[in-house]
């Protein structure tokens, strides 16, 4: 695989967390998934209604909630990633009640990319910044 298109896959990946969390353009992130995509942390196939829905909660539930990318890599059809999600908690999210505490979200997610979109996804979320809530 070229390096262009390593590239390519890594701002594919940069793009999907803007488009889901940064900018919440749900229009951007119906044109980035396989319809045939798969989400491995919900086992299960999704369409994009269901991802941008999935990501509703947390917007809802965590002010100016942002996402950055500590690190990635690509290799073949892969892109590995390590992101920091930070916000602030304004309402009820699994449970907890509202503490208006600064947050942070700490993660990997393995992406498998087919033709520019998204294939499939697994994740594996770390939550940080919860001692105290």
């Amino acid at each position: 695989m070229s390096n262009a298109t390593l590239e390519a896959n890594k701002a594919l990946v940069l793009a999907h967390y803007e488009a889901v969390t940064n900018r919440y353009d749900p229009d951007a992130v119906r044109t980035q998934l396989t319809p045939d995509f798969f989400d491995h942390s919900m086992g299960k196939m999704m369409n994009a209604d269901e991802v941008i829905a999935r990501m509703t909660p947390l917007k809802e539930a965590f002010a100016n909630l942002s996402v950055v990318a500590e690190c990635l890599v690509a290799e073949r059809d892969m892109v590995a990633g390590r992101f920091i999600w930070r916000g602030t908690h304004r309402s009820p999210w699994r449970g907890i009640p509202r503490t208006g505490k600064h947050v942070e979200f700490r993660g990997m997610t393995f992406w498998r990319i087919r033709d520019g979109r998204f294939a499939n996804a697994g994740r594996r979320s770390i939550l940080r910044g919860w001692s105290g809530i």
